[in-house]
């Protein structure tokens, strides 16, 4: 920076950056927001606006925003990773004496906004904390905007899956740790991480920090009093979020502790593979799970359906009670509909509250929170028939008594203005103070009102107006033709056209006295704005209590309204290792179905039945088959009836899958290394509890590699005694059809097709058998390759299929031996198989080496 930019301005400006190298600081100056240098090329880049200059001699890279659309910029640079200093003029320029004072007022990121435009209605936003210490892992994780707080210590791959799929935007982690940075990044790879300096992470600091947040003597209430590492990744989050919203954080009033045995765990992989959250393919017809199963009618509500989709409960007592209530309000059809329109655009009360204990809220945000708690009892009656253990205890809640509506009804002026620059928020009756600057500053008023009348009947003037701007004040204006009628206690103020301004020595007094009181009316109304939210903020515990309770029953009326509508069955939900499906769907894809979607059976158990092998052409419905059996499982778990006429599930705890082929060429990773990457962690993840989703393992390298990858991990699954998951392979590799009848617990499953002449039919019935071809030339005809290509492929599978002689791979396996190197009409091969390496002489082995040689050279001629 030049020595030529040393103005006043600039070198303020820079005085700040320098305490705020890593974000891009909106400096106001008058109604902007500015930035220069490098934070002005960058907001120049990110928003697509124009990068001017300051200071045509000496230039300065500009660019800047409206203050009053400053929101809606700042949504954007948060939505670009950054973080945002927000530099305000902390007083009146008409007050200052030389430059204004400016001070930074906030700090955003990603994961701490409170900004609505910044917040997704349905979805969380969070910053995450992460320790490693000796194998262990504690981390904790923060959504300001809601209030919720939770925290985990367990050994490192498992802290691992659990942050897996969360929607983090940022991480703050222990300094210097690689192996902490790599597991954040394969577990959150969309969130930002910053490294703090280890202090932060001291337990003893860390637990009276926590002790004093939440008003304890000790933190064993929570769970984490013994949990030394999770405890120190909550205290260095809520230390770092305190600094960055320099305040207390009143609405943070406890945390949970997360217990891996609570969830059904769905990593990444999963939940992107079955299409939870986002299709695969953005431009696809198909929606996500999601997507179709919401019908929340309420922000919170779709939040909660939405942590419920992401970890799946697996507490039979959870889960049964929340089906009792889908199941009574799936019955009471009329009583669901009346709930659904009660909860129909209920204020968030969750975020309201993060806004107002954030300093952030407007007053109308007051007057919404009212108008929320004001419609509960209502909504409590509604559910009162609910005979469940889950609604009485959500009716409770609801029930809870909070005095924040009163006071809000009390305080708040029912039509007031969004913000607080001009009053008239704070009703008259609230505060004896208030209420005589707003006498005052009326009956100021009043005698302006009255002085036009008053003065028309003093000067004769019969045009002359009382009239007031923003520069001048109060004036009279009097035309030109009546100006000889001027009174000499007149005092010209401002010469127009065809008029002339003037005021009077009383006029002026009256004007300071009700510009004073209107002064001191705003910065009281600010102060006691500021006070009510203050007492709302002490009864944080109760609003979010009732807000969770709302959330839950909009969640759960949601998925009864579901039900009904697509004719869901409630699923038997127990403790075996069985996975019993009757007619089942696919819940996205038969709402796409033009036809209707043809429903099949499923049995998995542990037994006789604990892998199948499903073959069958392309498009015959495999992958649909695969992932219809997971979808129904993550439903049960959560609580929601599901696609099926009856369904009856053994508790899950992770469903993994291996779907599809995808390079990640930018880490330098190919198809078949990432699809092995994913088997691995498959192999070395599951239990006897899993559910296992397999589609074409091995496809990624040569037929005979992948198949025989894919013959040895079928074997692995079945015959590792201390796991044998469930598990759904599709695959076109046809010889692995032959692993049943060496292994009770493998079952073959086919595609139902049609075939005549040269044409199939898929008929999407998925039954017992093994398929021994994939129709793979019926396909491509049907996709619309050329005819004379298709032609081509059909001559050179024939010409193929008698040149290549077949291996009865069924007796080979009956043998206990792998067909897939055996070459057994070879004279080469039986004559190494004779050779014992320990005995052969090196002169034999010359001899014999020149033999193989010649005999190679005579076989090619």
């Amino acid at each position: 920076m030049s020595k030529s930019h040393d103005t006043p301005l600039m070198n303020q400006y820079r005085e700040l950056k320098n305490r705020y190298r890593d974000g891009i600081l909106l400096f106001q100056v008058g109604d902007f927001y500015e930035t220069f240098y490098e934070d002005a090329r960058e907001l120049s880049r990110i928003l697509g606006i124009a990068l001017t200059s300051r200071d045509k001699k000496n230039p300065i890279p500009l660019a800047g925003v409206p203050i009053h659309a400053a929101e809606t910029y700042i949504a954007r640079l948060l939505a670009a990773g950054k973080k945002v200093v927000v530099c305000d003029q902390v007083e009146k320029p008409s007050q200052a004496r030389g430059l204004v004072r400016r001070e930074v007022t906030d700090i955003i990121t990603p994961g701490t906004s409170l900004s609505p435009v910044a917040l997704p209605d349905n979805q969380n936003n969070y910053i995450a904390s992460a320790i490693l210490v000796d194998g262990i892992c504690g981390f904790a994780v923060m959504d300001l905007s809601t209030g919720e707080f939770c925290a985990a210590e367990e050994h490192f791959p498992v802290a691992e899956r659990m942050l897996s799929g969360l929607p983090v935007r940022e991480t703050i982690l222990l300094q210097e740790c690689d192996e902490l940075v790599n597991m954040i990044s394969r577990a959150l790879p969309d969130s930002a991480h910053e490294p703090i300096p280890g202090l932060e992470f001291e337990v003893r600091e860390a637990r009276r920090l926590l002790r004093e947040q939440f008003g304890s003597a000790d933190l064993s209430c929570y769970g984490i009093e013994n949990k030394p590492y999770a405890t120190a990744a909550a205290g260095a989050l809520l230390s770092h979020v305190q600094r960055l919203r320099r305040q207390r954080l009143e609405h943070i009033t406890g945390i949970r502790l997360l217990v891996p045995e609570e969830s059904l765990h769905l990593d990444s992989e999963t939940l992107r593979n079955l299409e939870i959250f986002e299709p695969l393919r953005k431009d696809a017809p198909v929606t996500s799970l999601l997507d179709h199963i919401d019908r929340t009618n309420t922000a919170a509500g779709g939040r909660e359906l939405r942590a419920w989709l992401m970890r799946p409960s697996r507490s039979l007592r959870v889960i049964e009670a929340r089906l009792d209530v889908v199941e009574a309000l799936h019955a009471g059809r009329a009583l669901n509909r009346r709930l659904r329109e009660m909860l129909r655009g209920l204020p968030d009360i969750e975020r309201l509250l993060a806004r107002i204990t954030g300093s952030k809220a407007g007053p109308r945000e007051l007057l919404s929170l009212a108008d929320a708690l004001e419609r509960m009892p209502g909504i409590a009656d509604c559910c009162a028939g609910l005979e469940t253990r889950l609604a009485a205890s959500t009716l409770s809640e609801l029930r809870l008594s909070t005095a924040a509506s009163d006071l809000v009804r009390r305080s708040i002026e029912p039509d007031c203005p969004s913000h607080l620059r001009e009053g008239g928020v704070i009703r008259r009756g609230f505060d004896p103070d208030l209420d005589k600057l707003i006498t005052d500053a009326e009956e100021g008023k009043r005698w302006i009102a009255s002085l036009q009348d008053t003065e028309r009947t003093r000067t004769g003037i019969p045009s002359l107006k009382v009239g007031f701007n923003r520069i001048f004040g109060y004036y009279l204006e009097v035309s030109r033709i009546h100006l000889d009628k001027v009174p000499q206690d007149y005092a010209a103020r401002q010469t127009l056209v065809s008029s002339q301004r003037y005021v009077t020595p009383e006029l002026k007094e009256r004007e300071q006295k009700i510009l004073a009181a209107d002064e001191r009316r705003v910065e009281l109304e600010k102060s006691i704005f500021a006070r009510v939210c203050e007492q709302i903020a002490l009864e944080s515990a109760v609003l979010q209590r009732i807000a969770k309770a709302a959330a839950v029953i909009d969640v759960l009326a949601s998925l009864a309204d579901l039900a009904l509508e697509m004719d869901y069955c409630r699923p038997e939900m127990n403790e075996s290792n069985n996975l019993v499906i009757n007619a089942g769907r696919h819940p996205v894809v038969e709402r796409l179905a033009a036809s209707g979607f043809i429903p099949n059976d499923l049995i998995l158990g542990p037994h006789d039945r604990q892998l199948l092998i499903i073959t069958g052409p392309n498009m015959g419905g495999k992958s649909t088959y695969i992932r219809q059996a997971a979808l129904i499982a993550i439903l049960a778990h959560m609580g929601s009836f599901v696609p099926a006429s009856s369904a009856s599930i053994g508790i899950i705890d992770r469903i993994f899958t291996r779907v599809g082929s995808s390079d990640n060429l930018a880490r330098g990773q190919s198809t078949f290394l990432v699809e092995m990457a994913e088997t691995a962690r498959i192999l070395h993840g599951c239990t006897s509890k899993s559910l296992i989703l397999l589609d074409e393992v091995g496809r990624g390298t040569s037929t005979l590699d992948g198949l025989s990858i894919a013959w040895a991990v079928t074997e692995h699954l079945v015959e590792d005694e201390g796991r044998r998951p469930k598990t759904l392979f599709a695959t076109h590799y046809h010889e692995l059809t032959d692993l049943a009848l060496r292994n009770a617990r493998i079952h073959n499953l086919k595609v139902e097709v049609k075939e005549w002449g040269d044409s199939i039919l898929f008929l999407y019935r998925i039954v017992d058998g093994a398929s021994d071809r994939s129709y793979g030339i019926h396909v491509a005809r049907l996709a619309g390759l050329p005819a004379a290509v298709v032609q081509r492929a059909r001559e050179i599978l024939d010409t193929l299929e008698k040149e290549i002689p077949a291996i009865d791979t069924v007796s080979v396996v009956r043998r206990g031996q792998l067909p897939l190197f055996q070459t057994p009409q070879d004279p080469l091969y039986e004559r190494l198989a004779k050779i014992d390496p320990e005995r052969i002489t090196p002169m034999q082995a010359l001899e014999l080496l020149t033999e193989l040689k010649n005999s190679l050279q005579d076989a090619s001629g």
